[in-house]
C-alpha cells in the first residue's frame, strides 16, 4: 500500500468517526422527523445520509475490482442509484444511520486489502474516469468529509484535517481553472478566530493568474469553491458562483 493510501485509510478512520457521532446526534435529537435540509440541493438529510451508505457500496465495488481484476460498476446505473436512494430516504433516520455506519464498517474492511498489486491496479469510476485502486479511499474520504459538512450540523471544513482540506483547496482551485472561465482572483487563507495566525503554510492560490483577494479560512474558502457559499469571507468584489464539484 502506497503511504497516501495508507495515511487516507487513517483519515478515513477519523472523518467516519466524527460522522457517526454528528449521526447519531441527530436521531437522539429527533432529527428525523423534521428531515433537516443539507447542502445539496434536493436532498434532505435521510436523502443525503442514504447516499453515503449506497456510495459505500459502490465504492466497495471498485476496491473488489482492484483485488480481483473482474470489473464491477460503481453503480448498476443512475436510474437504480437515485431509485435506491428515494427509496432508502423513507426509512426512520435511526435506520438509515445504521446503514450508514454497517456500509462504512463494510468498505473500511474491503480497502485495507488495497496492498500490493491491487493499490495499483486501474478501475473506473461511475463517470467513466480511470483510477487507481488505491485512490478509491480518497475518493471515500472526500465523500465523507463534504456530505458532513452538507449536514449543516454544526461541522465544517475547518474541522477537518488541515493537510486535507489544504489540498483539496487546491485541488478545488485547479478544478475551475480546468473547467474554464475561471475569474482573476487570489484567494487568501487566514486562521480562525482565537487561533493565531497558523493556516498550515498554506501561501495565498492564485485562480486565473490572481486578481483582487478572496480572504477566509481554508474551510470557509472551500466552502465557496464547493458549495458557492460564501459564508465569512471577506472581499471588495462580487464573487461568482464556482462550478458544481461533481
Amino acid at each position: 500500500m502506497t503511504n497516501r493510501a495508507a495515511e487516507n485509510l487513517a483519515l478515513l478512520d477519523v472523518e467516519t468517526a466524527r460522522l457517526l457521532t454528528t449521526c447519531r446526534g441527530l436521531v437522539a435529537a429527533g432529527a428525523g422527523a423534521a428531515a433537516p435540509p443539507t447542502l445539496c440541493e434536493g436532498w434532505d438529510a435521510a436523502r443525503l445520509l442514504t447516499h453515503l451508505a449506497r456510495n459505500a457500496d459502490a465504492l466497495g465495488n471498485l476496491v473488489r475490482w482492484a483485488g480481483d481484476g473482474v470489473e464491477r460498476q460503481a453503480y448498476a446505473s443512475v436510474a437504480q442509484r437515485d431509485r435506491d436512494i428515494e427509496t432508502g430516504a423513507r426509512r426512520p433516520l435511526a435506520e438509515i444511520v445504521a446503514d450508514v455506519e454497517v456500509t462504512a464498517s463494510r468498505f473500511r474492511e474491503l480497502a485495507g486489502t488495497l496492498t500490493g498489486p491491487a493499490g495499483e491496479a486501474q478501475v473506473r469510476t461511475r463517470t467513466g474516469t480511470p483510477v487507481q485502486g488505491h485512490q478509491v479511499v480518497a475518493m471515500r474520504v472526500l465523500e465523507v468529509v463534504f456530505h458532513h459538512v452538507d449536514l449543516q450540523a454544526g461541522y465544517t471544513f475547518d474541522d477537518a484535517d488541515p493537510a486535507w482540506v489544504a489540498r483539496t483547496l487546491r485541488r478545488g482551485v485547479a478544478r475551475w481553472e480546468a473547467a474554464g472561465e475561471a475569474p482573476g482572483l487570489t484567494l487568501v487563507p487566514v486562521a480562525r478566530a482565537g487561533e493565531g495566525t497558523d493556516t498550515s503554510g498554506m501561501p495565498p492560490l492564485q485562480l486565473s493568474g490572481g486578481g483582487a483577494e478572496v480572504s477566509g479560512t481554508p474551510g470557509q474558502l472551500l466552502l465557496w469553491l464547493a458549495r458557492g457559499r460564501t459564508d465569512g469571507l471577506s472581499t471588495d468584489v462580487d464573487l461568482p458562483t464556482p462550478p458544481p464539484w461533481a
